[in-house]
Formats: C-alpha cells, sequence, structure tokens
C-alpha cells in the first residue's frame, strides 16, 4: 500500500534521512550555542506550532507501512534559519520549500520531484500563489544537506527569483501549474511504485545544525 499522509507531531520519528529529525531549518544557534533539547522534542514543537498556525507542515510518503521519503513546507516566520541566508524572502508570509527528503539506498525514481508536487498541491488548497525556496550551488562552501540543489530545483519547475552565486533564492508559481491538480497523485503512485516492497496498483488508485542520528536511515542523494 503507498500513501501519502500529513506531517503531524506523532509521526516526526518517521522522517527520513542520516540527521532526521533534523532541526536545521527550524533553529538558529545562539551565541554559538545550539539549543540544548533533543532535536526529536525541538521538530515535535515547531510541527506542532506550524500547525496551530497555518497547518500541518508537510507530508510523509509511505510504502507498505513504511516511511519513504517526504517533504517539509512552512511559511518563512517559521524557518529561522533564513535568516542567515542572504536571500532570505523579507515577506514572513512567504511559504517555502523546507526540504524533500527519500529514502537512502534506493534508486529516486521521481519520488522527490512527486513529493513537491504534492506540496505545491497543498499550498494551492491555502490559497498561496507561489512557493519559494533557497536552493545551494555547486559554489556553496559547507553546504548542509537540507538545502536542496537548485539544479534538482530547476528540473521539478522552480524558476531564479533572487540571484546569489551560491544560495539564489527560486520561486514556484502555482498560479501557471494548471497540471498539479491533476498529476500530483498519480506521479506520487508511479514513483512509489518504484520503491522496493510496494506493490503495484492502478494509476486510477548556510551551514550549522543539530541532528540525531537513526542507525537504518542517511541522507538522500540525486
Amino acid at each position: 500500500m503507498r500513501e501519502l499522509r500529513p506531517l503531524t507531531s506523532d509521526r516526526v520519528g518517521d522522517l527520513v534521512g542520516a540527521c532526521a529529525p533534523c532541526t536545521f531549518w527550524q533553529t538558529v544557534p545562539r551565541n554559538g550555542h545550539s539549543d540544548p533539547r533533543e532535536p526529536l522534542e525541538q521538530l515535535t514543537e515547531w510541527v506542532d506550532a506550524v500547525t496551530a498556525d497555518w497547518g500541518p507542515p508537510g507530508r510523509i510518503a509511505y510504502v507498505d507501512g513504511s516511511p519513504a521519503g517526504h517533504v517539509i513546507v512552512a511559511p518563512a516566520r517559521h524557518v529561522p534559519r533564513l535568516a542567515a541566508f542572504p536571500t532570505a524572502p523579507g515577506d514572513p508570509s512567504t511559504l517555502m520549500l523546507v526540504t524533500a527528503v527519500t529514502l537512502p539506498g534506493q534508486p529516486d525514481r521521481g519520488l522527490r520531484k512527486a513529493l513537491v508536487q504534492a506540496a505545491a498541491k497543498e499550498a494551492l488548497h491555502h490559497r498561496v500563489r507561489t512557493l519559494e525556496v533557497v536552493g545551494a550551488r555547486p559554489l556553496a562552501v559547507s553546504r548542509h544537506a537540507c538545502v536542496l540543489d537548485v539544479a534538482f530545483l530547476e528540473k521539478v519547475g522552480f524558476r531564479l527569483e533572487r540571484d546569489h552565486p551560491a544560495y539564489p533564492r527560486l520561486r514556484m508559481d502555482l498560479r501557471t501549474v494548471v497540471t498539479l491538480r491533476d498529476e500530483a497523485a498519480a506521479a506520487l503512485s508511479r514513483a512509489l511504485s518504484w520503491v522496493p516492497g510496494a506493490r503495484p496498483v492502478p494509476e486510477t488508485h548556510p551551514n550549522g545544525h543539530s541532528h540525531a542520528h537513526v542507525s537504518h536511515r542517511g541522507s538522500d542523494h540525486d
């Protein structure tokens, strides 16, 4: 069975990746010191705060009950790490793609793209016209794994909004992506069909972080 579920506080433990649950985007070191609380506790609190203010901040993809990937989105006011980037948006209400991660050690087969499409579709329900993201170019030094590659972002429909040699900001105009409403679910189903263990079904149906290591998970790669 393949399905997409909202990111809720009780599902934080299902986030995938070497540093999951990662708090890179949700925190900023203060005076050189990180929050002493466990990342899982911090991220759970963050998910609850965003949900109360805006709605569930993302989706988790499952295959036969096991997490295979996730996407996180939130208004800029809930993404404090943006302040460390020179291309951070000035409007705190700007909806940001925080990250999109797939289960390591398995071929992507378009799953990350499908997750981004699902995030864009959800944004449309909030009557949001654009989705933005800070990406990383090869010139980015000590790039954190949670900062998505510009090359990947451009492939999934983002276009340059504010240029920078290392960390440009990109934007997806949701008003022009009319096919998202019809294609997001089908794209996700096709992508998850490549994940081992999935049963085929008809398509009609800047650096610094805190992390907790999960031994059976790793970071995603393009």
